[in-house]
């Protein structure tokens, strides 16, 4: 009896020990990435299903020096897609719509421009509608607009499609804007309180919200912006312009309660979840790692599945490894915190990876100018790649030093799980890059021609 009882206190002492290790880790990470003494990170983990770290680090307000703490409350910016696709799949099961109905049957008014533009294209981001975030004037003529949602649809409606429906991914935030005004019609209340009342009251979220500017929200933390002076309060956004697509907050704490009731299947079975968690299919068979509000991807043999999110002052990442029961949830005051790069040092600690080790060469000065100049993204965006010496510069808007591990492929200093390859040399010049971010997504940019 007495070997048992110090077989089981072994076995207990082993396990705090490694709690305490994990904590000191996860500790380390966050201290390593941020100012304590400035905007930071909000964090929970969750391991087996159940929680093992939830903390906040930083300043929630400036002014008042209120620290971060698991209840405090920020705007989850494009986290907000699962709730959106979720009020979706909701009626869908009650039978008030059709994942394949064209969006016409509820907005009757919206041109289809002699396309079918259907439900599921709005979810998964292959409708060809044009993003309203990528229109030239949105921050300096649409962001700050107190505009209802209807009147949103103004700036992009009658645009024309990019490309015909369901032959292309590019992610869309007009076609979650229209998915909430879908949830209105049928529902017959706000987008705010159908997500009040069907997912946030039932799961007793009690401390998530839709983030109205002027609203007294208790344990609101400011967002802020970093410049060569200091921290700055962030650029002033509208929290109507935001929407279905992006005007949620909440707390790391509610998103615990979120991750658990998934688990459970409490709002959606599994049958559900597994629709929403398939990678799309486009019309020639091409897959993308997108379903339904939610990345589908893997990391180091991990499935994932996940969103992040970014608007002035806050950058936000969920990441819920669906097999291993665990989930990591970051959520920042600033847009310049890196939460990938934090969710994926957690997770590589969590799953004993080890860590990544580049090995840099050196290259001519005629190789690293082949790859400098402006790189155009789908959406239209573009990032600035330089030189500086024997090594190249990214700007998005963090900035990057890229160092060369062959005479195509560099890798961020600050972050060895950022890569970018260079590629369509033609003229002495790289025409293509794709910019890899594990765990978050892949993009494509072609050279902006002169």
């Amino acid at each position: 009896m007495v070997h048992t009882y110090i077989m089981k206190y072994l076995i207990v002492s082993h396990h705090m020990k490694r709690n305490r290790e994990m904590l000191t880790a996860i500790d380390q990470i966050v201290c390593q990435e941020i100012d304590l003494q400035g905007p930071g990170v909000a964090i929970a983990v969750v391991k087996d299903g159940k929680l093992v770290h939830s903390a906040g680090y930083g300043i929630a307000n400036l002014e008042w020096n209120c620290p971060i703490l698991p209840d405090t409350v920020f705007c989850l910016a494009s986290i907000t897609k699962q709730f959106t696709a979720t009020a979706i799949m909701l009626l869908e099961r009650e039978g008030k719509l059709r994942l394949d109905d064209p969006i016409t049957a509820y907005l009757p008014d919206y041109p289809m421009h002699d396309r079918t533009i259907t439900i599921t294209h709005l979810l998964n981001h292959t409708s060809g509608i044009k993003s309203y975030t990528s229109l030239d004037n949105f921050m300096s003529d649409i962001s700050q607009k107190n505009l209802a949602p209807a009147d949103l649809l103004l700036y992009f409606k009658d645009l024309p499609l990019g490309f015909e429906p369901g032959t292309r991914f590019l992610y869309n935030n007009s076609g979650y804007h229209l998915l909430g005004l879908i949830i209105e019609k049928i529902a017959g209340m706000s987008y705010e309180q159908c997500i009040q009342q069907r997912i946030f009251q039932p799961l007793g979220m009690h401390h998530s919200y839709y983030m109205h500017n002027a609203a007294i929200i208790p344990r609101r933390a400011s967002g802020y912006a970093k410049t060569p002076e200091g921290y700055r309060q962030s650029e002033y956004l509208n929290m109507m312009i935001p929407y279905a697509a992006g005007s949620l907050g909440s707390t790391v704490e509610d998103l615990i309660r979120w991750d658990a009731a998934l688990y459970e299947e409490r709002l959606l079975d599994a049958t559900m979840q597994k629709r929403m968690y398939t990678p799309l299919q486009l019309a020639d068979g091409r897959t993308e790692e997108y379903g339904f509000g939610f990345r589908v991807t893997s990391y180091e043999g991990h499935r994932l599945v996940g969103h992040g999110g970014g608007i002035p002052g806050f950058h936000t990442f969920m990441a819920r490894f669906l097999d291993d029961k665990m989930m990591i949830v970051v959520l920042a005051n600033m847009s310049e915190i890196d939460v990938e790069k934090i969710t994926r040092k957690i997770a590589r600690h969590l799953f004993d990876l080890p860590p990544i080790v580049h090995t840099p060469v050196t290259l001519s000065s005629a190789m690293l100018n082949k790859a400098v100049g402006t790189y155009i993204f789908a959406d239209g965006s573009s990032i600035e790649i330089g030189r500086d010496e024997d090594k190249l510069t990214l700007h998005d808007p963090f900035e990057y030093s890229l160092l060369p591990i062959s005479e195509t492929t560099f890798y961020a200093s600050q972050d060895e799980e950022f890569t970018v390859e260079f590629a369509d040399e033609q003229d002495g010049v790289f025409n293509a890059l794709t910019l890899h971010i594990q765990l978050y997504r892949t993009f494509n940019a072609i050279r902006k021609q002169e």
